[in-house]
Parts: C-alpha cells; sequence; structure tokens
C-alpha cells in the first residue's frame, strides 16, 4: 500500500500482515501474523513491525514488536513492543519511553469521498 501524507509531502510504502483464521470448530478470531515493512523515501526512515502469532501452548495473541530506523544514518531511533490492540511501549534512542493503550485512544470517523467521485479502483 502507499500512504501520502499531503501536509507533510510524505509517501510511505507499506506492506501488509497476513490475517489467520483461528479456532474455526469453536468461537472463531482472527490473528495478525508476519513481517510489515514501512518506508520513506523522502525522510528517510523506515520500520519494521512483527505481529507475532501465539504459541499453539501458553503465550500471547496480539503481540507486535518494532523498530525504526533512519536509513542514511543506520540508527535505530525507536522500538516498540506490546500489543497491537492493547498497550504498547515505545523506547527512543535517547533513553526515554512512552506508553500508549490504544484502548483510551478516541475514536476519529474516516474521512472519504461519495463513492459517485471516487474513481474505478477506490473503495469504502
Amino acid at each position: 500500500g502507499v500512504l501520502y501524507l499531503m501536509e507533510h509531502e510524505e509517501e510511505y510504502v507499506f506492506t501488509l500482515p497476513s490475517a489467520y483464521a483461528r479456532s474455526i470448530l469453536t468461537i472463531p478470531w482472527v490473528e495478525l501474523g508476519g513481517k510489515v515493512n514501512i518506508s520513506c523515501a523522502r525522510t528517510g526512515y523506515s520500520a519494521t513491525v512483527t505481529f507475532h502469532t501465539k504459541p499453539f501452548y501458553g503465550g500471547k495473541v496480539h503481540r507486535v514488536t518494532a523498530e525504526v530506523k533512519h536509513n542514511p544514518t543506520n540508527t535505530i531511533v525507536c522500538k516498540a513492543q506490546g500489543e497491537w490492540n492493547g498497550t504498547l511501549e515505545f523506547t527512543y534512542s535517547n533513553g526515554e519511553t512512552k506508553v500508549i493503550d490504544t484502548n483510551k485512544l478516541p475514536v476519529i470517523r474516516k474521512k472519504i469521498r461519495p463513492v459517485a467521485k471516487q474513481g474505478p479502483l477506490e473503495s469504502r
């Protein structure tokens, strides 16, 4: 995928994780797994996000780890770990840490064009 942030004139190219259907004979749920790569040529930053699948016995669901790198200097500027749908802890290269609980973030409605004004390859 490609995400263009017009106000910053930045274009981010990214891959998507795989989705796995779990417990299809009982209460089904979807699990994300695999690596996602995100890069911005203009800023020189890239990120690798790993969605960890739950082991067959034990372990946690929805775990994620990530690393943000400034490619021109080959410097890791941030690492993250936690649950993509829960609490994430970010550790920066200067030693600072931040914790974000995604369950407490405000929900912002998507802004989309009416279907009549969308191109033939666009979708809601």
